[in-house]
Order: structure tokens, then C-alpha cells, then sequence
């Protein structure tokens, strides 16, 4: 079921334009108010970013109070049909404040993170950048991108990734950390990591620090 999306935003400080635009995409049953908070750290870094983040457009099946980007037993496919849902609202959120695709930057948690992955990968226009914190993708999610890899490179290849992940994850193992990174390097995308090793199924301040590191540089 859809229903009606809740999006938080945080401008500028008064008189500066904003020039970057900064996504958070929340996980599985959580809503957008979940990850809106972080924008107070990666603000240090991007002061001239206008940060959003929305409701999953759908209720969650197994959490009333939360949302949902797509069913979590259509993993990984359902990424897929999602993704292209929520560039089209990505292009519209970019069009409002006049930023280009390539000074967006995506930050997702769990099945945000796979859904940031899955969107640079079918993206007709290149994504400034990535971060994935506990989550990632599967061959599948490759193979439904095909078409956009030419010689051997996907043709966002440029767009710079950064996967960060606890080895004490319950939810996402952490091998799938692995995983994401070499299928992406194999299709020419560079990718930095980070494994967070007392860390399990969330976001800490070392992961933060390293985010807000690379933000600072896209």
C-alpha cells in the first residue's frame, strides 16, 4: 500500500546557496526521521548542502509505524522497480533547489543502502556519491544493469562508493560488504570500505567520521 510521504529537509543557513543535495534513504520499517539527524555532522563538511529525508512512499508489512522502499521478500530484485520510483523523485527533489544529478550525494542504511546502490546503477545521469552503511547488493542487482556496462565499465563509473559495515551485523552479514565491493570494482567503480568490528546492525561515530570524510572530498 502507498500512502502519504513524510520529507524532512534542512537548508542552508540563511544567504548561502545551496549547490550540493544530500539524501538520506532510511532502512527497512524505519521512516525518514530516522537518519535525519546525521545531517548535523555532515553539515560540518558540506555547509552549502540541502539535506532531505523521506518516508519510503509504502507502509511496512512488518511494522505498522514504519515504511517500506520495497517488499523485504523481494530482495534483491525489488530494488530494482524501486529504484526507478525513487530516482524520479530524486530528479524532481534535485530540479526544485536547481542542482545537477552529479552534486547529489545518496546515504543508505540496510535496505536504503541497497536501494543508493541499485539507483546509481540504472541512473541515466551520473550521482556524486555513495555511502552504504549496512547493506548492499547481489549479482542480480548487476545483471539488471547490463546494458549500462560498456567494455567492461559501467558508464557512472566515475561515481565514488563508500561501504561501511559491522562485523557483528545480525541482519546484513558483514560478508556482504565483500561481496558489494567486488561486484562493483569488477564493473570499474571505486569503491573504499570500512568495517566497523564491535559494530552490528546500525551506524557508530566511526562510521559517521568516515562519511563525513568523503562527503567532505565528492
Amino acid at each position: 500500500m502507498t500512502n502519504q510521504r513524510n520529507i524532512h529537509r534542512k537548508l542552508p543557513d540563511l544567504g548561502i546557496k545551496p549547490n550540493y543535495l544530500i539524501m538520506f534513504i532510511h532502512g527497512y520499517g524505519a521512516d525518514g526521521a530516522d537518519l535525519f539527524a546525521l545531517h548535523n555532522s555532515f553539515s560540518i563538511v558540506k555547509s552549502d548542502a540541502v539535506f532531505i529525508s523521506p518516508d519510503a512512499p509504502h507502509e511496512c508489512a512488518m511494522s505498522p509505524m514504519g515504511k517500506e522502499w520495497f517488499p523485504i521478500e523481494k530482495i534483491p530484485i525489488g530494488a530494482f522497480d524501486a529504484s526507478e520510483q525513487f530516482l524520479e523523485f530524486l530528479q524532481k527533489e534535485a530540479e526544485n533547489y536547481s542542482i545537477d544529478l552529479d552534486k547529489v550525494i545518496l546515504i543508505g542504511f540496510s535496505q536504503g543502502a541497497m536501494l543508493s546502490l541499485q539507483s546509481i546503477l540504472i541512473s541515466q545521469k551520473k550521482i556524486g556519491g555513495v555511502i552504504a552503511y549496512s547493506g548492499g547488493i547481489k549479482s542480480e542487482n548487476i545483471d539488471k544493469c547490463k546494458n549500462m556496462i560498456v567494455d567492461g565499465s559501467h558508464i557512472n563509473f566515475e561515481t565514488p562508493i563508500l561501504l561501511i559495515h559491522g562485523k557483528l551485523d545480525e541482519i546484513v552479514p558483514f560478508s556482504s560488504m565483500i561481496t558489494t565491493s567486488n561486484l562493483l570494482k569488477n564493473i570499474g567503480f571505486s569503491v573504499k570500505t570500512l568495517e566497523c568490528p564491535m559494530l552490528g546492525h546500525g551506524i557508530d561515530q566511526e562510521g559517521i567520521d568516515a562519511g563525513m570524510k568523503f562527503v567532505k572530498n565528492v
